[in-house]
């Protein structure tokens, strides 16, 4: 009769593998049980605005209004997507996406650097340096903001009679935000300050391809929350391509604006008060307010069904 006898260093070992491999379980719970909560505490915060804007504008209106606001949210997200695969970053799209929804929670917290600050963190699971993750997050938030001007600029002076007087000064950024979309501009920067602090480079560069990869999604971005706008807009007035063209170029204006205001927590106040100036002429003050206001919690909840989708997506990878 053979007798088997076990291994007793296998066994130890297999038990301490398995511990970190729980705990991280666990942490991948706590963590999406976080997201869901605080995402359901962030839309219970705006139900009276919610409930505002559903009488207003029609049920039918907000929710194709809020599938627009998602396709829009999902495509600022490939906007990140492409800046790391130009970088020589690539991780799995599902982790990719899974990182990015979750962490954009953070932008409704004063300061708005906190998204930032979570994919420094995650960017260490794909070995790559936080100074890295920050410059993919420097370049990530210029293009945002740099096309949303340039989509403002090339679009609101020729949305009215009156749009060339009102927005002329726009067209002349188009010049400097072409030089600092240059894929060498940014990094070159960061090389330079990391340099005066004694601390590494970057030691990558984002690819012509990668950026202007992420500069087509920007603009179909813009196109998808413009129509967001537009499809609200109808309640108070008959909509056309000029009125498209006119919600399109402001909503990327505005949203370039609340990102470069870093102390409103996603935007809160300044995008609201652009959409106001120039869908008011359009549909009138008072109307372009609660279309703004109907758009940010729709923008929201959108926010929060993806960050809910993107940590089921992280609690599934290994």
């Amino acid at each position: 009769m053979t007798t088997t006898h076990s291994d007793p260093v296998s066994a130890t070992e297999a038990g301490s593998s398995a511990t970190p491999s729980l705990k991280k379980r666990l942490l991948k719970i706590v963590l999406a049980l976080v997201v869901v909560l605080g995402g359901a505490y962030l839309v219970w915060r705006q139900r009276a605005d919610l409930a505002i804007a559903v009488q207003e504008l029609s049920l039918g209106r907000v929710a194709i209004a809020g599938v627009l606001a998602i396709v829009g949210t999902m495509l600022i997200g490939q906007i990140w997507v492409a800046i790391l695969h130009g970088m020589g970053i690539r991780p799995s799209l599902r982790e990719s996406h899974s990182v990015f929804y979750v962490s954009q929670l953070g932008k409704y917290l004063p300061g708005s650097v906190w998204p930032v600050v979570a994919q420094m963190q995650f960017g260490l699971r794909w070995g790559v340096a936080r100074r890295t993750m920050l410059g993919a997050n420097i370049l990530f938030m210029g293009v945002v903001v740099a096309s949303g001007i340039g989509v403002g600029a090339l679009l609101l002076p020729w949305s009215s009679s009156e749009g060339l007087d009102r927005y002329w000064w726009l067209l002349l950024l188009l010049v400097p935000l072409a030089i600092c979309l240059h894929p060498r501009v940014v990094p070159g920067v960061l090389d330079w300050l990391f340099d005066r602090l004694g601390r590494e480079p970057l030691g990558v560069r984002l690819t012509a391809r990668g950026l202007f990869t992420a500069i087509g999604w920007a603009v179909l971005a813009w196109v998808a929350f413009g129509l967001h706008l537009a499809v609200m807009m109808q309640s108070y007035a008959s909509i056309g391509l000029v009125e498209v063209a006119a919600a399109t170029g402001g909503m990327a204006l505005a949203w370039a604006a609340g990102i470069a205001f870093i102390p409103a927590p996603a935007g809160a106040g300044i995008r609201e008060a652009l959409l106001a100036l120039t869908l008011g002429p359009i549909i009138g003050v008072p109307e372009a307010l609660t279309v703004a206001l109907a758009s940010r919690v729709l923008l929201l909840l959108a926010d929060v069904v993806l960050a809910g989708l993107g940590a089921i997506l992280g609690r599934r990878t290994s």
